[in-house]
């Protein structure tokens, strides 16, 4: 036996120990927990084979003799991971597919480290969604294990590498086929203009080198397609317009909302939600406002005893603007205590399709919320920065679907006048054009998708998809 395979058969020894330790510490389904013993079987038998056979099986395409598709979903956000929970959920309940979801940790704007893997672990295990927690220190431990199950397919949660532990980048996933499914809509010209191309833009939306690895990158509308069709790195099998799988899912969610126990009215209440973005007085997008309203809307809040409203900020906004000096940490907590001492407020940061449900209507800055918003058939108010980086073609259609204030008062009228029914909902024709073009499709994005990735692999899915 020569060197390089004694090292892979030690190397494939220490995934089948670790992946094995990782399955003591949880809870699976029993499905789940059958496919996993299956893995660990599979990873045995790697460690008697050389380190060509090896090679062989994590670059294999095709579905390796009779095995199910192996697909691996990389989870670091657990508020993105409606794009994905469809998807997901279809493999399960497909014959041909053999889903494994695992949680790592990420690097947000402005921070020095990696962290949140446990909040993606909690928000999954709040869904009875088993999965493989890849936290190790060593990012690369964790990728040892990852090519241990040898995938088919990786969906990693969006293109930006630098969000990732090193090991976790475009560069070490080539063992598998990446498939590309949007974590947001592309609503800004800056990302799909001639403009974009001048400065680059372009790039760090569309032609990273996620997408250059990719071997699919499903399109969520006509828009985004023709985009990428303009970059050459792309063959035309490679892109498919499939739809954004995460709209389906906000819809399919139930209605929720807070308990407001403290609140005296026993009808029900007029329910706002206040969805503020990060990009407070910030050049790049500069679409937030929070930092020059939010003690109006305390004010607000606490005169409207009729009204209940549910703040749901941008996963980025207070550290945000707290790190960038638009907020001091102490203005920034004085503001939430203030907030949630209020009888008739609450505060919500995980996800929302069920949010957006049981609402009357939304008041938001941007920039996915105002055209994911719209779907629910309900009245929305955008409140314009007056500054804010120029909308393509959807974010304009988008824009359509709302009301657009410019000050806090003329935002404050125009929602009263909705919950008092003397403001008309003139945007239902706007809306129903947006779900054109968001939903281009007569069958759901999802079995596209899995259509689509079975084809590609040689598998004929049409007798499993129900």
């Amino acid at each position: 036996m020569s060197g390089n395979e004694k090292h892979t058969m030690d190397s494939n020894h220490d995934v089948v120990k670790a992946l094995s330790n990782l399955l003591e510490r949880q809870t699976y389904t029993e499905k789940v927990l059958k496919s996993l013993s299956q893995v660990v079987l599979d990873l045995h038998m790697q460690v008697r084979q050389t380190r060509a056979s090896v090679q062989a099986l994590s670059s294999s395409h095709l579905k390796p003799n009779g095995r199910k598709i192996r697909a691996v979903f990389l989870v670091n956000s657990i508020e993105l991971w409606d794009s994905l929970f469809d998807i997901y959920q279809k493999m399960l309940e497909s014959d041909i597919f053999e889903p494994f979801v695992a949680t790592i940790n990420r690097r947000l704007g402005g921070d020095t480290h990696f962290s949140g893997e446990k909040r993606a672990s909690d928000g999954l295990t709040k869904l009875n969604i088993p999965h493989l927690r890849l936290d190790m220190e060593d990012s690369f431990a964790g990728l040892n294990i990852l090519r241990g199950l040898a995938p088919d397919i990786i969906f990693r949660q969006s293109q930006w590498d630098d969000l990732y532990p090193p090991a976790f980048s475009s560069d070490y996933l080539s063992f598998a086929k990446l498939c590309v499914v949007p974590y947001g809509l592309i609503v800004l010209e800056k990302y799909m203009s001639k403009q974009a191309e001048r400065e680059g833009t372009n790039k760090i939306s569309c032609d990273t080198p996620y997408h250059r690895a990719a071997w699919r990158i499903f399109c969520e509308n006509k828009y985004a397609l023709q985009y990428f069709e303009s970059f050459s790195h792309a063959p035309s099998e490679k892109l498919v317009l499939s739809g954004y799988p995460k709209l389906q899912r906000l819809l399919n969610e139930a209605p929720s909302w807070p308990t407001f126990d403290k609140n005296p009215h026993h009808e029900k209440a007029f329910r706002v939600i206040w969805a503020p973005h990060h990009s407070c007085d910030n050049p790049w997008l500069n679409f937030g406002v929070f930092h020059r309203i939010y003690q109006d809307f305390v004010a607000w809040a606490r005169e409207a005893s009729d009204i209940e409203f549910v703040l749901k900020p941008h996963p980025e906004l207070f550290k945000s603007v707290v790190n960038r000096n638009v907020m001091s940490q102490a203005a920034l907590d004085n503001f939430l205590t203030e907030w949630l001492s209020l009888p008739n407020c609450a505060y919500e940061n995980e996800r929302y399709g069920g949010l957006f449900a049981a609402s009357d209507l939304m008041i938001t800055d941007g920039i996915s919320f105002f055209i994911e918003y719209p779907i629910f058939d309900k009245p929305l108010i955008f409140f314009n920065s007056g500054v804010h980086a120029e909308l393509n073609a959807v974010g304009k259609l988008a824009i359509a679907c709302a009301n657009t204030v410019y000050t806090f008062e003329e935002m404050k009228k125009t929602a009263l006048g909705y919950k008092n029914k003397t403001v008309d909902d003139t945007h239902k024709s706007d809306r129903e054009y947006l779900k054109q073009i968001l939903f281009p499709n007569k069958k759901p994005s999802c079995d596209i998708i899995l259509e689509n990735i079975s084809e590609g692999l040689g598998v004929n899915i049409e007798s499993t998809m129900s």
